[in-house]
């Protein structure tokens, strides 16, 4: 850990007595957010409310998810384990709910007192129940108990359905990925509409007599990037700078070749104007900016109420965009940095004062929010979550992820600072089985040296060997502690 040589001071006047009660949680999250979108990190994105939230509070600037796509990261977060003790290891249905592998975190805080309110995204399944919110809204994947956008507002629903068609499946075709300018209004767009029914509820739902866990969830800035007007007004597209490709002739991606539409994109973007790269680039930014002016209206409208006056404000999103990066590689589905690597600030008024304005760079991982929020809370963790407390002082050697997008491979990955192993495994169904005669093959690079991760090092024993030999060993102690978890 290291702090900044400026103290920041929490930036939200506290408004309303903090009292000795558990602290308000405010849990702010996006999809497909990259580590590096943010004005604190790179000022060519435009994101002031997160800056604040940053400098005021603790930047985990090594942070990364434990699987690089929506469903099983998700879960892994909200369970407080990780994907291959969930048992859910890729997009698709999830976990049904009489099968649960732990109390999601909503649950816990439900039980303890908390009044709990989600507004956005989940994606825990495709069909599941609000597990312990009590309060729900949802614009996608029907959650049962929750009020659906498309019951809502139906002719908003089918407004902006009828937009985003033309970007394909899950909005990520080439025009997705390129974008235009919505022709959506802002309040009609499904981001719209939940910050519509979370600023509702902050101005008459709040039970003054309960700490409350809020959670607003937003569908962006993953592609795809038809951005509401206003937003690309503040960018110069001209000056936007886009993905360096390595000078290869073919992908050299040993765990992830072939995996998600790889064709299209590169059929489409090896063959793009300089003008689209930036137009993309552009608008993946001002999606970014669109989300950081809702967080910023969801907060101001917390502070009128005095809610942040006592409260600890996380800040996360599930898993990266590769963005082109990397031979043409658009989306996730794959263990390449810009991919594993995730936003994530802890702020508030109820941050201890020690903490404000520091930059850590232990490897953090989401499954730790989990723990980190139920001690903040005063309550037990349970005995089976993984994860670290991100305001403890534990730590741990390297952060891990997994990928599972091919029938008979797993790939996991090992990752410090300096160095990332990739590990191509014979696929099994109970991780804790895998030995090293499983390994098909690896990935092996030099963050510092190479931090595009062009030059892989794996067969190269010379260089670097005792590392690789260690991780690997440390890798395969990780994978033989996670046995899948029983409800």
């Amino acid at each position: 850990m290291a702090a900044s040589a400026a103290t920041a001071v929490w930036p939200y006047r506290a408004r309303g007595q903090a009292t000795q009660r558990a602290p308000n949680i405010i849990f702010l999250m996006d999809d497909q957010h990259r580590w590096d979108a943010l004005g604190v990190i790179n000022p060519a994105v435009k994101t002031p409310n997160l800056d604040r939230l940053a400098r005021a509070g603790v930047l985990y600037d090594q942070a990364v998810c434990q699987a690089p796509m929506c469903i099983p990261s998700r879960n892994s977060m909200m369970f407080g384990l990780y994907p291959n003790q969930v048992g859910v290891l890729r997009n698709g249905r999830g976990v049904p709910d009489d099968e649960l592998p732990a109390q999601p975190l909503p649950e816990l805080l439900r039980q303890a007192g908390y009044q709990t309110a989600g507004f956005g995204k989940t994606h825990w399944g495709l069909v599941c129940s609000t597990r312990g919110f009590e309060t729900r809204c949802a614009a996608e994947c029907v959650e049962t108990g929750a009020v659906m956008m498309k019951d809502d507002v139906p002719e908003d629903k089918k407004l902006y359905d009828a937009e985003g068609r033309t970007m394909g499946g899950g909005e990520e075709n080439n025009r997705g990925y390129l974008g235009f300018t919505s022709e959506v209004p802002e309040e009609k767009h499904r981001d719209g509409w939940v910050t519509r029914k979370c600023l509702d509820f902050i101005a008459h739902g709040i039970d003054p007599d309960r700490p409350l866990f809020l959670y607003l969830s937003f569908l962006k800035p993953h592609a795809g990037h038809n951005v509401p007007a206003g937003y690309e007004q503040r960018y110069d597209v001209d000056k936007v700078e886009y993905a360096k490709q390595p000078p290869w002739e073919e992908d050299d991606s040993p765990h992830a070749l072939g995996v998600n539409r790889r064709k299209m994109y590169v059929d489409y973007w090896s063959k793009a104007s300089d003008e689209q790269w930036r137009l993309m680039t552009m608008r993946y930014r001002a999606n970014c900016t669109w989300i950081d002016d809702m967080f910023g209206r969801a907060l101001k409208a917390l502070e009128r109420q005095g809610v942040l006056a006592n409260a600890l404000i996380v800040y996360c999103a599930d898993h990266g965009e590769m963005l082109g990066e990397r031979f043409y590689r658009f989306n996730k589905y794959c263990l390449y940095e810009s991919s594993v690597r995730v936003p994530m600030i802890l702020s508030g008024s109820a941050l201890p004062g020690r903490r404000r304005g520091e930059t850590d760079h232990r490897p953090a991982e989401l499954v730790d929010l989990y723990p980190t929020v139920l001690k903040a809370a005063g309550l037990k963790v349970p005995r089976a979550c993984v994860g670290l407390d991100l305001l403890g002082d534990r730590n741990r050697p390297a952060s891990f992820c997994a990928l599972h997008e091919r029938k008979t491979e797993a790939a996991f990955m090992w990752r410090t600072r300096r160095h990332k192993l990739i590990l191509r495994m014979k696929r099994k169904a109970d991780a804790s089985q895998y030995t090293a005669a499983d390994i098909i093959g690896g990935e092996f690079y030099d963050l510092q040296a190479d931090p595009q991760e062009w030059n892989d090092l794996y067969d190269q024993p010379q260089t670097q060997a005792g590392t690789r030999k260690k991780m690997t060993e440390e890798l395969l102690a990780r994978l033989r502690k996670l046995a899948p978890a029983r409800p």
